[in-house]
């Protein structure tokens, strides 16, 4: 571990660097309930009194010119005591690697410590979303309701494919202009053995024929399932509903309204794609604390 000088007494005992190999996992519980790359690089801060252990890390992995980072800390460790401390030493590391911009993996909220945190060190909004949560039942019954009332008028040529026998491929073009997941991400999340990943055959990619025009990626997260994207190509706005509806009769279908799924959340662009901030709205949705995406150049 590299020594570590800092004016906090309380890190005084501190050092930063990458962890051993024997240390590794160790230093991955403090991600335990973050989803890293498996190609994440990890810089850990080793505090030696009383008994060495890590306090805080930062997770980072290349992505073309961008490095993803995670960060994470010790329950009782105060997030501003550490934050610099890590930033400065993944902005050094990302550098020796050629990197040209620092970016958080995960969206923040303007609420959440390290959104305060990561814009005092000079972060900014690359791309911010709009969430919404949907009570399961109620979607349930409105998808049902809509799919019986509507049937007759999808076009014979249209189905739906989980992606568990598909590509990421199918969907990359489509997801690609919304900017809701970068194409890394979703073929990290479309294994079978992601942590946290796509569920395989509640997710699926909507056809005409053999033509992809829409697709549907959705992960389970406790009592709630996200569907991180919900995309349509379609110009006509009458056969893009037909084509959302039937992106989420898939699924819905699948999965039982008496089941652990409590709560559907839907995302979308800040200003891009509000065709799915529409669509979670019509069914009742209730709009959540807007999200941030930060980045800075190095």
């Amino acid at each position: 571990m590299t020594p570590f000088q800092s004016s906090n007494a309380g890190l005084a005992d501190s050092a930063l660097g990458e962890p051993a190999p024997a240390e590794v996992g160790r230093v991955l519980h403090l991600f335990r309930n973050a989803p890293l790359s498996p190609e994440a690089r990890l810089l850990a801060l080793q505090r030696s009194q009383p008994i060495p252990r890590f306090i805080a890390a930062a997770a980072w992995w290349p992505e073309g010119t961008n490095a993803r980072f995670q960060l994470a800390c010790q329950p009782g460790i105060a997030r501003a005591a550490v934050a610099g401390l890590l930033l400065d030493g993944l902005a050094d590391a990302a550098r020796k690697a050629g990197v040209a911009t620092l970016q958080y993996a995960n969206l923040l909220t303007d609420g959440d410590e390290w959104f305060g945190l990561l814009r005092a060190r000079g972060f900014a909004c690359r791309h911010s979303e709009r969430s919404f949560e949907v009570a399961y039942r109620d979607a349930w019954q409105r998808v049902m309701q809509l799919y019986q009332k509507h049937r007759s008028r999808i076009p014979a040529g249209w189905r739906t494919e989980a992606i568990r026998a598909l590509p990421p491929e199918a969907a990359l073009a489509l997801i690609a202009p919304h900017r809701l997941m970068p194409p890394a991400e979703i073929r990290h999340y479309w294994r079978a053995d992601a942590q946290a990943g796509f569920e395989l055959d509640l997710s699926c990619v909507l056809f005409d024929g053999e033509r992809p025009f829409g697709a549907l990626l959705t992960r389970r997260v406790g009592d709630g399932c996200y569907v991180d994207v919900q995309v349509v190509l379609e110009a006509n706005p009458r056969l893009r509903s037909l084509g959302d509806l039937l992106l989420l009769y898939h699924g819905i279908q699948r999965l039982d309204p008496g089941g652990p799924v409590r709560w559907l959340w839907f995302r979308s662009g800040q200003t891009e794609h509000r065709q799915t901030a529409n669509f979670a709205l019509r069914m009742g949705g209730r709009e959540l604390a807007r999200a941030h995406l930060l980045a800075r150049p190095l």
